[in-house]
């Protein structure tokens, strides 16, 4: 849902707004780069998982800093900023920080000793 309405957003700031020295072409660059990361890291994070190999989903936990770094490029760094686009890029980056901190939770449950009653 993210990266079709960033998309569509970025569509729309295209034909109706303009741009300086190709600046588009960089926004739409980091916006494509983000969508691949994150469905890599959704890829390797269902994979790991369901077949419970473990570095799959810790490789999908250290994507998941880049793909921060992208949205926060989104909200600061790009040309254009709609309204709509602060406030998905806000959601979206409560949910990978959520996810950050569940993962670490997790990491941390792995390495408990287990104990027998």
């Amino acid at each position: 849902m993210f990266s079709c309405c960033e998309i569509g957003m970025m569509t729309l700031k295209a034909v109706n707004l303009s741009y300086e020295d190709n600046k588009s072409v960089l926004d739409a660059c980091v916006l494509l780069g983000l969508c691949l990361l994150e469905s890599i890291r959704v890829h390797l994070g269902r994979k790991g998982s369901l077949s419970d190999y473990g570095w799959q989903v810790i490789l999908s936990v250290f994507i998941t800093i880049p793909c921060i770094c992208g949205v926060i490029f989104l909200v600061w760094k790009q040309t254009h900023v709609l309204k709509l686009e602060y406030i998905l890029c806000a959601l979206m980056l409560m949910l990978q920080f959520t996810e950050l901190v569940f993962a670490t939770i997790f990491l941390f449950s792995l390495c408990k000793q287990p104990t027998y009653e």
